[in-house]
């Protein structure tokens, strides 16, 4: 007996000494040194105007790590899951969708099918986009994780469109009293905010993924690209993004850094007002449009990090668009066909009043400022007169109306897919169709992409889509950019991304 005792305890405690080894083994794996008390700090250029996650400031929720949607998209812009586990087609508008189970609110609430449902009809309730992206009739609790979602027509793309940060998954009590922080579920949870100034985001102990290996972020809301160059130089940050890319030889010859690039699916584009008395006009629109030197800028401002951009979507996608603008008619045709003749100056007059017009620029992409200086003092060569206005908020500024031209930049295929630039830019009925761009030929296209499975004849709707935006110029596309990154090269797992809201993530460290 005392035999069989003593090897039963030999037994038992080497059972026990194996699970302590297990133990230690999946805090490794899921953890690395989640306990260590490491911190870093990141410079981003938009600040948000609050921490709403459903609205306009839900991309700068999500690039905090703090939020998660339903939806992911992979390297290849794929959906693949996320706090949805996995889904199914049941006819052509029913969606079922089955959650993560243990996944709890960042307040410790769980997650359900319930909270979910809350917070999905949350955002669309805030933000149209969402009501455009989703196109959602209804939406069925079936179990604990289990939701049956209803579209009120087929959408193809409903899934990529999950992926969204508008439908970021929130426990929507926390969200009614401003005095507290949202309670969302991503791997960092907000424990500190000053609109403009930071965000200090902290490990999330009960995180339902794998642990943060940071214990906390702070992230410093700069927007001048100079500020934060100047802030690296320092060592006031660890690293930042959207780095100027006149910063960059500069960055490459200081040891301590690292510059990383990422091809984007960002376009920066001149908007046109059709609500303008001018630009209502499309001879004007396109006179405007030719001018633009965009060989010229993609060598000068963009330093090469960037493409010739001749349609809202990049040539990398298989929908983007190929084919080269063909010529249109002179400045000096367009211009006296309408009746305008230029004075001794040189400059274009029509019953004594010059053809003068105002164009809005930001300071947060500090490139955009210079390719509106560029145009604008080709504009002049041409006898146009430009006044530049340079705006805090240019979302804001957009929908007061009272411009012409407008700077801007858009990433036009973030989910991976051309159905939601195109649903929100340029049908007529949506919100944020800033340029007031209104064509029922285009509108029926983009009804019969979003009714659309097969991915070819998909591509196909979008190709001929853009060969009418190209047509009508309700915008002005001039460069695909390349995403710049500067960090500190003891800072490991800053992956760049095409996608421009994911930066923040648990496998984040600082080596010494």
């Amino acid at each position: 007996m005392n035999r069989k005792k003593n090897y039963y305890s030999i037994v038992f405690g080497v059972l026990a000494s194996i699970l302590l080894l297990l133990a230690g083994g999946c805090a490794s794996t899921t953890g690395g040194n989640a306990s260590s008390n490491k911190t870093l700090t990141l410079a981003f250029p938009w600040s948000p105007q609050s921490l709403d996650p459903h609205g306009s400031d839900s991309w700068e929720v999500m690039r905090s790590g703090t939020a998660e949607t339903l939806v992911k998209l992979n390297e290849e812009l794929k959906p693949v899951p996320w706090l949805a586990k996995e889904w199914s087609q049941e006819d052509n508008t029913t969606w079922q969708v089955k959650l993560v189970d243990g996944v709890h609110f960042h307040n410790g609430k769980q997650m359900d099918a319930q909270s979910v449902k809350d917070s999905l009809l949350r955002s669309i309730e805030k933000d149209p986009k969402v009501k455009d992206l989703l196109k959602i009739k209804e939406i069925d609790v079936k179990g604990e994780c289990e939701l049956s979602i209803v579209t009120t027509q087929p959408n193809a793309a409903f899934i990529s469109h999950l992926s969204d940060p508008s439908t970021i998954i929130a426990d929507v009590s926390s969200l009614n009293d401003k005095a507290n922080v949202p309670a969302l579920t991503g791997a960092f949870k907000i424990t500190k905010f000053k609109k403009d100034e930071e965000l200090i985001v902290e490990r999330y102990k009960d995180y339902w993924g794998e642990p943060a290996l940071l214990s906390e972020i702070n992230i410093k809301f700069v927007p001048d690209g100079t500020t934060r160059l100047m802030a690296l130089q320092s060592g006031e940050i660890d690293g930042a993004t959207d780095i100027p890319v006149d910063n960059i030889q500069l960055l490459e010859r200081m040891t301590q850094f690292k510059v990383l690039t990422a091809p984007s699916l960002r376009t920066h584009m001149l908007l046109f007002n059709m609500q303008s008395p001018l630009f209502h006009e499309l001879d004007f629109r396109t006179i405007v449009d030719q001018i633009i030197p965009r060989k010229e800028i993609v060598k000068s401002v963009m330093m090469k990090q960037g493409t010739e951009a001749i349609s809202p979507f990049p040539n990398i996608l298989s929908f983007g668009q190929k084919t080269e603008q063909k010529a249109k008619k002179s400045i000096e045709q367009v211009m006296k066909q309408n009746h305008w003749a230029k004075d001794k100056k040189g400059e274009w007059k029509k019953q004594g009043k010059a053809f003068d017009v105002t164009m809005l620029t930001f300071p947060q992409r500090p490139e955009l400022t210079v390719m509106a200086e560029i145009i604008q003092n080709k504009l002049l060569d041409e006898g146009i007169r430009v006044h530049i206005r340079q705006v805090e908020n240019i979302d804001e500024e957009l929908e007061k109306g009272k411009w012409d031209l407008s700077m801007y930049s858009m990433l036009t295929a973030h989910t991976g897919d051309p159905q939601y630039f195109l649903n929100i830019f340029y049908h007529s009925k949506s919100q944020s169709n800033v340029s007031h761009y209104d064509s029922p030929t285009l509108d029926h296209l983009i009804e019969q992409l979003n009714q659309t499975i097969r991915e070819t004849k998909r591509n196909e709707l979008a190709m001929r889509a853009q060969e009418i935006i190209q047509h009508d110029v309700p915008q002005s596309f001039i460069v695909h950019p390349k995403t710049v990154f500067a960090i500190k090269k003891n800072l490991k797992g800053f992956v760049p991304h095409s996608i421009e809201y994911y930066y923040v993530t648990p496998e984040m460290n600082i080596t010494q």
